[in-house]
């Protein structure tokens, strides 16, 4: 950088001469940057191990275009791995076959009468006692009175 304004002072710099150091400024900041980004995804893939990821999940993860993207786009690792798991679950649940429910059954029929549920209770005094005579009579040889 001395010598830069040294020259810039005295001399007057050719084109190629700044052209030269404008590259090795900008190749030094983007070492530095490289730097930095692979210290974060370090950090990041150690915070994803702690929290239970396997090897094949963070393999996995590495080879998602998504959060190779996200990366390159400057959001962290973390959250990065965090939209690729909400995508698969987004797309797992796009590809469930829909619910299907049966078709619902008619229980009773609004047009006719219902059968009693006790018919003992609906029978008059007469029809009582002539079905009990018959179960009686029934129960008497041997067979079982059903309802």
């Amino acid at each position: 950088m001395e010598e830069r304004n040294e020259e810039m002072l005295g001399m007057p710099m050719s084109a190629q001469e700044i052209t030269g150091e404008l590259m090795e400024e900008s190749a030094e900041r983007a070492a530095q940057e490289d730097e930095e980004l692979a210290a974060s995804l370090r950090e990041g893939i150690g915070m994803l191990f702690e929290d239970g990821w396997t090897a094949e999940e963070l393999a996995a993860l590495s080879q998602d275009e998504g959060v190779r993207g996200d990366v390159a786009a400057g959001i962290d690792l973390i959250r990065a791995a965090a939209r690729m798991l909400r995508r698969q679950l987004l797309e797992a649940k796009a590809m469930q076959a829909p619910r299907r429910r049966g078709v619902p059954v008619t229980r009773s029929c609004a047009a006719g009468a219902s059968v009693p549920e006790n018919r003992i209770d609906a029978m008059s005094d007469a029809q009582f006692d002539a079905f009990s005579r018959q179960a009686r009579a029934a129960a008497m040889m041997g067979k079982k009175v059903r309802m």
